[in-house]
């Protein structure tokens, strides 16, 4: 019994490291790139850095109109109207960030999402 249970503990150890190995292996950055995310290639940090202060009004706002929308979904009774203001608005906010990062020479992908750059970066 013990054989077995310290057998056990032998395997589950390997599994966590070769996890672990393999979760610092990919690197740091942007998915994963190191850095060079093949979206964005290799924008000047300055650049980027000044893109995300300019927008940072409109993703907060971008962020707000997010929660509110949750809490309109989440009703009992959604109020439909309501809920197409909100997406509209939103949609307006991501096409304002989209023809800054344009702008400012930032390529941007076509989706957005909050969690990532890219393809992705802000819905």
């Amino acid at each position: 019994m013990k054989k077995t249970v310290t057998l056990l503990m032998v395997v589950a150890l390997a599994f966590v490291l070769a996890g672990g190995v393999a979760y610092a292996w990919k690197g740091g950055g942007f998915g994963g790139y190191g850095g060079n995310c093949p979206v964005y290639g290799s924008v000047a940090p300055e650049k980027a850095q000044r893109f995300y202060k300019d927008t940072l009004p409109l993703r907060q706002k971008h962020l707000q109109l997010r929660g509110e929308l949750m809490q309109l979904y989440a009703q009992p009774n959604p109020d439909w109207n309501a809920i197409s203001k909100r997406q509209q608005e939103m949609l307006r906010l991501r096409t304002e960030i989209q023809k800054r990062a344009y702008e400012s020479g930032i390529p941007f992908g076509g989706r957005m999402n909050s969690h990532r750059f890219g393809k992705g970066w802000y819905n």
